[in-house]
C-alpha cells in the first residue's frame, strides 16, 4: 500500500478504527436497530474497550488479534462493497476470482493496519457528534466524530447507508477533508498502470507492500 494511503488508515484506526439502497418496508419501530450513529458510537466504545484490555495480544498472538478486530468490524463495514468500488473499473474486466482475492487481501491488510493504529492510539477522546437534523428515514447518513490529542482535533465524517435487512453498514471515511475512498481508488489506478494492467501483480503488491 502506498504511504500515503497506509498513513490515511493508521489515522483513521485512531478514530475508530454490495449494499443494495433497497425499496424495503420500514420495520416496526420496537424492530428497529440502532441508528447510524449509535452503531459507530457503539463499535468505537467496543473497539477500544478490546484494544485497552488486550494490547499484549498484538505481540502474544497477533493473529487472534486480528481475528477478534476483525470479528468487531465485519458487522458494520461493508469489505467487500468498498474493495468493488476500489477496483473501480477494473472490476469489471477482472475474474470472478481475481475480485474475491483483492477483497480478501483489501479486508486483510485493512484490518491489520487499523488494528495496529488503535494498538497505539486507542487513548485518544473520541466522540460521535450528534446530528443537527433528524436521520429518519434516511438509507444512507453522515456521521461526524471529533477526536482530540495532543496534535489537535481531528474530524472524520464517516459515510454509513443501510442495507436491506436495515442494518447500518461503513462505507467511506472523509478525514480532515481527505477522501480515504477515492485515495484507494486513485491507488489502484496508478498500480494497473504500473503493473501494465497486470491485476494479479497489482493484488500481490498490495498485500505485500501493507505487510
Amino acid at each position: 500500500m502506498a504511504a500515503v494511503c497506509r498513513s490515511l488508515v493508521v489515522l483513521v484506526a485512531s478514530l475508530w478504527g454490495t449494499l443494495v439502497f433497497a425499496e424495503a418496508t420500514p420495520k416496526p419501530a420496537a424492530e428497529q436497530a440502532l441508528t447510524a450513529h449509535e452503531v459507530v458510537a457503539a463499535v468505537t466504545d467496543e473497539t477500544v474497550a478490546f484494544i485497552n484490555s488486550r494490547k499484549d495480544l498484538l505481540k502474544k498472538d497477533p493473529d487472534a488479534y486480528y481475528s477478534k478486530v476483525s470479528a468487531l468490524l465485519e458487522p458494520v463495514v461493508a469489505f467487500e462493497y468498498i474493495a468493488k468500488v476500489v477496483m473501480a473499473n477494473h472490476y469489471k474486466g477482472a475474474s470472478e476470482a481475481q475480485r474475491e482475492r483483492f477483497a480478501v487481501v483489501f479486508k486483510t491488510t485493512m484490518v491489520e493496519t487499523f488494528a495496529k493504529g488503535m494498538a497505539n492510539y486507542s487513548d485518544f477522546d473520541i466522540a460521535v457528534i450528534p446530528p443537527e437534523k433528524k436521520t429518519d428515514g434516511q438509507r444512507k447518513v453522515e456521521v461526524i466524530q471529533e477526536v482530540k490529542s495532543k496534535d489537535g482535533t481531528h474530524v472524520v465524517s464517516y459515510t454509513m447507508a443501510q442495507s436491506k435487512s436495515g442494518e447500518w453498514k461503513l462505507i467511506n471515511v472523509v478525514l480532515n477533508g481527505i477522501n480515504l475512498g477515492k485515495s484507494f481508488r486513485d491507488q489502484f489506478a496508478q498500480a494497473m498502470r504500473q503493473y501494465n494492467n497486470d491485476v494479479d501483480k497489482v493484488i500481490a503488491g498490495w498485500g505485500q507492500s501493507s505487510s
